[in-house]
């Protein structure tokens, strides 16, 4: 029965089965009922039916209905259903069977809602699968697609044509649509995949670029599963992935790792990692080429790499790492000689990093072992070599000494003999000049031989007074440059324990330069300052300054300055002066200095110690 909606209940037949129908023909109860009561059936029957539908109870009551002095007594059983009434009359009526129609009836109610409920939850789960899978794949830069051989069509997950940069109904539902964005050159091997993917059941994955519609070109890479009937294809599925940012990401490292490769070939380097937890240090490949090692030693202990050093350095260099790693130092450096498989030595430079965990903790250590044998060796031989001459240039200027003596002597029994004669004395005067020239040089060429095999120039200390010593040179410099002015100032006190010759050595020399190179109508200056413990020599001069780049090797042994040259003036000497002041000056445990500027001009320092005896060298 159903009740029509709004405040007025009229309750209708709509269908009867087979035993109500022959209820209707027995009792004459018309197919369709404009209300119960008129027919014999009384109000409390309406009633209930009326209550089951308005709050859902189940009825369970009896029903009588007389027609012709006849009664008959029903079972009614009643649920309230979606669309309306169902009714059970149950005959002859007895509280067993109407109790089992009732538990039948709420049964099938139970039944009836559980499926509805069901399929209600079954289609919220499908949604909320839906919903999931559409969020994953949006998160997760990728999307989903399928094909199956019934439709002969693909299938995209949603916004497809969005991920791939296309213009909207630009990939269509067939494979050729989704060739046609990807990039030409990738094309060919796309199709040949997916050839291959529908011949083979089993999974797949490809690798493609597309082409956006803005003109950028981004990565792609499907993953998924085809699946076979027999020998047939009948569905393939899977998804695909944005992975723009990890190939660019890898191409950079393989960048990277290709740079520090052939920089590591370039230098000859061996690469290591060490795992400080575990102390397993593993080498590159470049280990084999410079120290003969298989690849067997390419992972290796700590133990392993200690043995290997040279026996006279392996405590040093060891303890050195162990101190390293337990402090906050960042770089560690050692050269020693590590032994390779045939037995010999190799010279190596071992460079290192720390990387540190959030703690602040070692964790681990990378470096290079740079193979320095040949540069060891060459420096060996340089220094050989140089000894070697220095040692010869000592043994010749000492001999020359005695031809030279010679020459000077001679020089002067001549401009005695020959008082009368004005060309035989000019000629005199030169060779004895010459000679004495030649004596000064061989003098610095064996003060050279002495500061460098003998760890320095030799001194006679003795107490001396500075101001004499440079009021000495200041005399013997004017009477050999009568045309120039040298100006002498001395503040204070000047006594100290000297190696007076050497000073005198030192203070011709500077005052020499400056005389040589400053301007020629200007002065020279020479000051003598007393510090207290320390004694102050300057020599100044106008002019043009030094240039900046000698400044820094302008003490080294056969350097000049370029002033003299650009005047086109002639250079005298080997370039030794600066480098034997400077010796002189270190072995009395004091320092020489210069500074040059166009406005200040040229002034060289000579700072001393009031007794050379307890300076240090």
């Amino acid at each position: 029965m159903r009740g029509a909606a709004g405040e007025v209940l009229d309750f209708q037949w709509t269908s009867l089965n087979a035993a109500a129908e022959h209820f209707v023909h027995d009792w004459g109860v018309p197919p369709v009922l404009s209300r119960w009561a008129p027919h014999g059936l009384r109000g409390v029957e309406l009633e209930a039916c009326v209550r089951v539908w308005a709050t859902g109870v189940p009825l369970a009551s009896t029903l009588r209905v007389s027609r012709d002095g006849l009664d008959g007594g029903f079972q009614v059983v009643g649920l309230k259903e979606a669309d309306g009434l169902v009714l059970w009359l149950l005959e002859p009526a007895s509280e067993t069977q109407a109790a089992e129609g009732l538990r039948d009836a709420l049964e099938r109610e139970r039944e009836a809602r559980r499926r509805a409920e069901g399929a209600l939850e079954g289609t919220r789960d499908v949604q909320a699968r839906e919903e999931l899978l559409r969020l994953a794949l949006s998160m997760a830069r990728m999307v989903a697609w399928e094909w199956t051989e019934g439709r002969r069509a693909v299938t995209w997950s949603q916004d497809a044509e969005g991920f791939f940069g296309q213009l909207p109904g630009t990939l269509g539902s067939s494979l050729p649509g989704f060739l046609s964005c990807v990039l030409a050159e990738d094309r060919p091997r796309v199709a040949r995949g997916i050839e291959q993917a529908l011949a083979v059941d089993g999974a797949y994955t490809l690798k493609f670029r597309c082409r956006h519609a803005d003109g950028s070109t981004h990565w792609y890479e499907a993953v998924g599963q085809s699946f076979h009937e027999g020998e047939r294809p009948h569905r393939m599925v899977g998804v695909v992935m944005d992975c723009t940012e990890r190939e660019h990401a890898e191409a950079v490292l393989r960048e990277a790792e290709e740079r520090y490769r052939l920089a590591a070939r370039a230098t000859h380097d061996v690469l290591w990692d060490c795992d400080l937890a575990t102390g397993r240090v593993s080498w590159d490949a470049g280990q084999e080429e410079l120290f003969g090692y298989g690849r067997d030693a390419a992972d290796h202990d700590m133990s392993w790499w200690t043995q290997r050093l040279h026996p006279d350095e392996r405590d040093a260099v060891a303890t050195g790492l162990r101190d390293f790693i337990a402090s906050d130092k960042g770089a560690w450096q050692s050269e020693y000689r590590f032994l390779c498989h045939d037995g010999t030595w190799a010279h190596v430079l071992d460079r290192g990093v720390l990387s540190r965990d959030a703690a602040g903790r070692p964790v681990r250590m990378i470096g290079s072992m740079m193979d320095i044998t040949e540069r060891k060796r060459a420096l060996e031989r340089l220094a050989e070599e140089a000894q070697f001459r220095e040692r010869f240039i000592g043994i010749l200027g000492h001999d020359l000494r005695n031809p030279l003596n010679a020459i000077t002597l001679s020089a002067r029994a001549l401009r005695r003999r020959t008082a009368n004669n004005s060309s035989q004395q000019q000629m005199a005067q030169r060779i004895e000049a010459s000679a004495e020239r030649m004596g000064t040089m061989i003098s610095d060429i064996l003060d050279l031989t002495r500061a460098r095999l003998s760890g320095g120039i030799p001194l006679q200390v003795a107490p001396a007074n500075l101001s004499s010593v440079c009021r000495q040179v200041v005399e013997e410099l004017s009477a050999v440059h009568p045309d120039r002015s040298i100006a002498f100032d001395v503040d204070g006190r000047s006594d100290g324990v000297w190696d007076a010759d050497r000073l005198a050595q030192v203070l011709s020399n500077l005052v020499g330069n400056a005389l040589e190179h400053g301007d020629q109508d200007a002065p020279v200056l020479l000051r003598c300052l007393d510090l207290e413990a320390r004694q102050v020599v300057e020599v100044h001069n106008p002019g043009s300054p030094i240039p900046a780049p000698q400044l820094a090797t302008l003490f080294d042994p056969f350097r000049q300055a370029g002033v003299a040259r650009e005047r086109g003036r002639r250079r005298s000497g080997l370039g030794l002066g600066l480098f034997i002041v400077r010796e002189i000056v270190h072995a009395h445990g004091g320092s020489v200095d210069v500074r040059s500027s166009e406005r200040d001009g040229t002034t060289f320092t000579v700072t001393l110690p009031r007794d050379a005896r307890r300076a240090p060298r």
